[in-house]
């Protein structure tokens, strides 16, 4: 593999605040998650309706936490667009064996989050040199889910991806 030559070659992720998100899409999904859990830190899984939010369930992941571990649950078609790859009903540990790099970008996030029970947005792109993905840019939001203040459950995650051009210009 060769050095990048270009700023777009190289693989970029930053952590932003709530208020910094763009996609109005990502946004909608944490005005939802803000207004179910109230007062509380965050909402319960249960209190979760899709048909409230069935306009956003394309770019929306559910992700269970248990063990130390995370099984995707609902997985929206532009996450499966996104990387390709089957993710519904998956464990983090099994994806890891066939996407190392995938395990090793999501789960000191997840866990970050589980830790400090608070939502986590991110930022980046994806370089020249992933071309297993088929995003060049995205934006995700991880929102904690738990049945009190203390224990997260699940992540709710929605997700923006900008794809990349198949060749002849085409998506």
């Amino acid at each position: 593999m060769h050095a990048p030559q270009h700023k777009s070659d190289v693989t970029s992720m930053e952590r932003i605040t709530l208020d910094d998100l763009e996609c109005p899409t990502i946004r909608a999904g944490v005005d939802y998650w803000r207004f179910l859990r109230g007062q509380r830190l965050f909402p319960a899984r249960e209190d979760l309706r899709p048909r409230d939010i069935a306009g956003l369930l394309r770019s929306m992941s559910l992700i269970r936490v248990a063990d130390g571990d995370f099984q995707y649950r609902v997985v929206g078609d532009s996450i499966v667009q996104a990387y390709d790859i089957t993710l519904q009903a998956r464990w983090l540990s099994d994806i890891e064996t066939e996407m190392p790099a995938f395990g090793s970008f999501v789960r000191p996030i997840f866990r970050h989050l589980v830790e400090s029970r608070n939502a986590v947005a991110v930022r980046g792109r994806i370089g020249y040199y992933s071309p297993h993905l088929n995003f060049t840019h995205y934006e995700n939001v991880l929102l904690p889910l738990g049945p009190d203040d203390d224990t997260v459950d699940h992540i709710l995650v929605f997700s923006n991806y900008v794809m990349r051009m198949a060749s002849g210009g085409r998506m």
